[in-house]
């Protein structure tokens, strides 16, 4: 759930109030007076005639007790202001509570007596007083959380507001008849621009809600001591098991399918003790490696800015085509650091000409094979690499753009990140959208694998957090699931702002556009009709689909003599000197394009291929 204030506000509730305010102000200053004249004569006249008479309104003539007749007067001239001032208190009163029981239509007062057909009773005033509907892409555009956003359509294309409070609805009469009476045509919400409906609220709740499992369910409001986190409840078996409506409702995860599989499970005890071992090195060894790695920092940085990756010798050719591919574009990758977690690794990358941190203590027993599938134990080492890598960076004090190798560039992303102009500038942190929108990843759907972090206190305790995530990291064999749900925390807790760059966007497409995504999409990026920033090959099975698929769109720099191929052994083939640049040997001017399947985006016609999906037709 995400909360919105106004940080500093200053209005007036209603027009009628301030009124009260300034009769009851106006009453007691007339009292006052009075009080004054009365003293003023007894003191200044003696019983002169402005006396008798100034007394004759408060008692008759000889009446009196005890004090004489000063302490008489005084007596019953407080008397009168207590009277007035509680007289004038119970009219506001009396007006307050009318506001929530009548309304005007057509200039003229609908009171209680005509008993109106309010939306919500009396019961549940306390936090439901009115609701109206608003346009969905309205109120998205001006409260953007950062969460990536469907498309409106005919069933999900507006917005449900709210009122806890009577104080909260719109400030014109008619407004607030619409969104707190029914009309005549029946039961049916009105409609207001999102200005008008959200102009009296000075907090806002907003909760992101939909029915993946196509379940019937259901959407209870309890007014209550305030949560910032859902409650779930399932017709599911008190062992487990899939949804069975004979059961009854009971607590359970969020990540609980109707299948009766459960996305999220708590670190177990190996994976707890696992992570104390590496966390253990860690601090071992954490202000010698940061004192190492600041002075490498110092010479890389770049408007304060790093672009940190990290890589093992599986996957090198990788990295050696985002460098090959990059300068085939002009495009500069001077401020990048490589984290590779094998010598093999960093002699690679610094022959390539980028700037290396090798910390042995923490990487030394990375695996130095590719990993062969999503989630393997060669890919989930790799992913305490992605934590530590960025961690150290942000701890440091620089802005960080993570990428994966298996990306290439179209322009440097950092004149993306670094414009004060963008629409999006103000987040703490960027996202490119994974597409999935699957319990696992919600509310974001944030790629970890592309990410640009500000540095400031809420993205470094963010990654400080992230580092004790490890467990769960390791349990899960997800670096994704782990961070996504950890930001999902701190969004609320400390309030960081993240933004997801939605997958509708043409900067930033990815394995899904690739993948899933309509071919137009993609015949526009190999036809040159869209230049992206990027292009990120994830949702791909290994690192083999990923060279021939981008091989097929023409994105493929690297010579085939270079590929799997260590150092030493590249300067062997090319009879090069041991301080030569691997750049002009391993990098081509034009790209290798290649036909491997015809169902797959490609540069150019591939119909003779085979489909690597069965009976899937040509992309051409």
């Amino acid at each position: 759930m995400v909360q919105i204030s106004r940080i500093s506000r200053s209005r007036n509730h209603s027009s009628r109030l301030p009124l009260l305010q300034i009769f009851l102000t106006i009453s007691l200053c007339v009292i006052s007076f009075y009080v004054g004249n009365l003293s003023s004569c007894s003191t200044t006249f003696g019983n002169s005639n402005c006396s008798s008479n100034s007394a004759s309104l408060v008692t008759k003539e000889g009446e009196g007790g005890e004090g004489g007749e000063d302490s008489f007067r005084q007596r019953n001239i407080d008397a009168i202001v207590q009277e007035r001032v509680e007289s004038e208190l119970a009219k506001i009163q009396t007006n307050n509570d009318q506001k929530q029981e009548s309304f005007t239509t057509n200039n003229h007062q609908l009171s209680k007596d005509d008993h109106p057909m309010l939306y919500f009773p009396k019961e549940t005033s306390s936090f439901l007083n009115g609701i109206t509907r608003i346009a969905k892409d309205a109120f998205v555009k001006k409260f953007d959380y950062g969460y990536p956003i469907e498309e409106p359509n005919n069933k999900n294309g507006e917005v449900l507001l709210i009122y806890n409070s009577a104080n909260a609805l719109p400030t014109k009469n008619e407004d607030q008849q619409s969104v707190s009476i029914q009309q005549d045509a029946g039961p049916v919400f009105g409609t207001l621009d999102v200005d008008t409906a959200t102009e009296n609220c000075d907090t806002m709740n907003v909760i992101n809600t939909n029915n993946p499992g196509h379940t019937r369910q259901c959407l209870a409001i309890v007014g209550n001591y305030e949560s910032y986190h859902i409650q779930r409840w399932m017709r599911v078996p008190e062992s487990g098991g899939k949804l069975d409506k004979d059961k009854p409702l009971r607590a359970v995860s969020r990540g609980y399918d109707s299948n009766g599989s459960q996305q999220f499970v708590p670190p177990d005890k190996n994976s707890i003790m696992k992570h104390w071992e590496m966390l253990k090195t860690y601090f071992d060894g954490f202000d010698e490696t940061l004192k190492n790695l600041r002075s490498i920092a110092e010479k890389v940085a770049v408007k304060n800015t790093i672009i940190v990756m990290t890589c093992n010798m599986g996957q090198s050719e990788l990295l050696m085509n985002f460098v090959c591919n990059a300068k085939s574009k002009g495009l500069d990758v001077s401020n990048v650091l490589v984290f590779p977690t094998d010598q093999e690794t960093k002699d690679l990358a610094e022959g390539m000409g980028l700037a290396t941190f090798y910390d042995e203590k923490n990487f030394g027993n990375m695996p130095e094979a590719e990993a062969k599938h999503y989630g393997d134990k060669a890919f989930v080492a790799m992913m305490f690499a992605k934590v530590v890598c960025v961690q150290m960076i942000n701890f440091l004090g620089y802005d960080v753009l993570f990428q994966d190798v298996d990306l290439v560039w179209y322009t440097n992303p950092l004149e993306y990140f670094h414009d004060p102009e963008n629409e999006f500038h103000g987040f703490d942190m960027y996202f490119q959208d994974d597409g999935a929108r699957t319990t696992r990843y919600a509310p974001l759907s944030a790629n970890s694998g592309f990410y640009y972090v500000r540095n400031n206190a809420r993205t470094r305790y963010l990654f400080t957090s992230l580092l004790y995530y490890g467990d769960q990291i390791i349990q899960s064999h997800s670096h994704q699931e782990a961070l996504v749900q950890l930001i999902n925390e701190h969004t609320s807790q400390f309030g960081l702002r993240v933004k997801v760059l939605s997958r509708d966007m043409n900067e930033f497409p990815g394995g899904w556009h690739y993948h899933r995504h309509n071919k137009a999409f993609m015949m526009k990026i190999v036809k040159e009709e869209i230049t992206p920033i990027i292009f990120h090959m994830s949702w791909t099975k290994n690192k083999d689909n990923k060279i021939k698929y981008y091989q097929q769109m023409g994105q493929w720099y690297v010579n085939d003599m270079c590929i799997a191929h260590t150092r030493s052994d590249i300067l062997g083939n090319f009879n090069m000197e041991e301080g030569d640049l691997l750049l002009e040997s391993c990098c081509l001017a034009e790209p290798n394009i290649v036909c491997h399947y015809r169902d797959k985006p490609s540069k150019i016609p591939c119909r003779n291929s085979d489909p690597i999906d069965a009976g899937r037709p040509s992309f051409w």
